[in-house]
């Protein structure tokens, strides 16, 4: 009897560690996709009752709403729930798994997924809005809805899809498990710089509607009936787009359908005056930039407290992960800018101080006249600026526009630093050297108060034409 409990006890315990080894195993395997997968995993990590807006659908709602303006400018705790090309019924699916740890007052659907005409997405936009999901019976639906029976298993497990990446593996794929740090700081929304600069078209020139596939409708239906059902605000939006000769039809067929159904439907389209929305505020692909999702977020916002009894949740610990959210979206946009009146107009949004320091001695024409023109705007004197000598400012908040005398040695945040044009012609911070100079021109070090430390250091080299440039 006491070889059979032992040989059990063996077996269980090689069944529980061959289980948590698969399961740690698809952990780190998982294919950690900005659309649709880390959306998801990061939707787990969030405090239980702490969303109080959900924003749902395909790209046009993850890249064209920005949850940091949401919260920097209304103390909105707003969650981007998307996916890639994801199709109303993956929405769907993706709304039965939010509602079983939040209760938000809102949920805010883009409608571009109602224009999915085929009964399934290709293998890698299946693979994408099911593998976030955590195995359960909703996921086990998901996959049904998704894919034909013969993909079934492979994506309810997701590992024998994904199971040779190993030569892929970087840290982050290490980050993806339940007790790992920084999952709650991320809220969904994915920032894009660049400017595809392109014509806005008339929505009102098209007048069709579209016909919304049945299997569409009826998952767009089941939304419906969910949000009712826990008394749940559904607002339907289509995000601005260039594309209109695919989306307004569709937006054209929403508009009627929200008004048989009694729901709230802002076509952005059509509202261009109100969200101030141009061409620039694209990016090369036809989905907004950052610029112009922090217009439409501003429009969205505003709609959103005309509409809910929402709480301003600013200064409040329990919502501190906003914060960092808002700050993270923020430097990674600073850090991904490449154009030098991007970067300066970025700067004077403010958080964030700047050494600047110019080395060398120009002519006062262009193009050294225009960009020091630009950059008194941050608060260096534009004498000082045309003047034949070298020298640096300290710019403690970028978004002031007053700098403090010129000079060499400076104090910020506790820390102090030295710029020697002679003999170590660097930069030293507290005695270590953060910046060699790499020819005469503008160098701006990035000050980032919330991390305590340089976020970027950027060159404006005169032999360059004072472009903007990276070591």
């Amino acid at each position: 009897m006491k070889k059979i409990l032992k040989r059990s006890l063996a077996l269980l315990l090689i069944l529980i560690f061959t289980l948590c080894s698969v399961w740690a195993l698809d952990r780190v395997l998982l294919i950690k996709r900005y659309d649709g997968v880390k959306p998801m995993e990061s939707f787990y990590a969030q405090e239980t009752g702490t969303v109080d807006v959900l924003l749902m659908g395909n790209s046009h709602m993850g890249v064209h709403v920005d949850t940091a303006t949401l919260w920097r400018e209304y103390g909105i705790s707003a969650f981007s729930l998307w996916g890639g090309v994801q199709p109303m019924w993956n929405t769907y699916h993706f709304l039965v798994e939010a509602l079983k740890t939040q209760q938000p007052k809102a949920v805010v659907l883009e409608i571009g997924g109602l224009s999915v005409e085929d009964e399934y997405s290709d293998e890698a936009t299946q693979l994408k809005n099911v593998a976030g999901m955590h195995l359960s019976l909703n996921k086990l639906e998901a996959v049904k809805a998704t894919a034909p029976r013969e993909r079934w298993a492979s994506l309810l497990l997701g590992l024998p899809l994904y199971h040779q990446r190993y030569s892929e593996l970087t840290k982050e794929d290490f980050q993806y498990f339940p007790w790992s740090e920084g999952l709650i700081n991320n809220k969904g929304s994915y920032a894009l710089y660049g400017h595809g600069d392109f014509d806005m078209a008339d929505p009102w020139a098209i007048e069709t509607a579209a016909e919304i596939s049945d299997k569409s409708l009826d998952y767009f239906m089941g939304i419906v009936s969910l949000c009712r059902g826990q008394g749940i605000e559904l607002i339907l939006v289509k995000t601005p787009t260039v594309d209109l000769e695919k989306y307004q039809p569709y937006s054209n067929a929403v508009a009627e359908l929200a008004e048989e159904l009694g729901l709230d439907f802002y076509d952005f389209n059509k509202m261009t005056e109100e969200t101030g929305i141009e061409g620039g505020d694209f990016y090369f692909d036809t989905h907004l930039n950052l610029s112009g999702a922090r217009k439409l977020s501003l429009c969205l916002g505003e709609i959103l407290l005309d509409t809910l009894p929402l709480s301003d949740h600013r200064g409040d610990a329990a919502y501190s992960s906003w914060d960092v959210n808002a700050e993270s979206i923020d430097d990674g946009y600073l850090l991904d800018i490449t154009q030098a009146e991007d970067y300066l107009e970025e700067l004077k949004r403010g958080g964030r101080a700047v050494l600047l320091i110019k080395n060398g001695d120009w002519e006062k024409r262009e193009p050294y006249l225009g960009f020091a023109e630009e950059l008194s705007a941050l608060g260096a004197p534009l004498e000082e600026l045309l003047s034949g000598d070298s020298g640096a400012w300290l710019i403690e908040d970028s978004a002031a526009g007053e700098a403090g005398e010129m000079g060499l040695d400076f104090l910020l945040d506790g820390k102090s630093y030295t710029v020697d044009f002679e003999d170590a012609n660097a930069v030293t911070e507290n005695g270590s050297i953060i910046y060699s100079f790499r020819d005469l021109g503008i160098s701006l070090l990035v000050y980032d108060y919330n991390c305590g430390k340089m976020l970027d250091i950027v060159d404006f080299m005169h032999t360059d034409g004072f472009e903007l440039s990276r070591g």
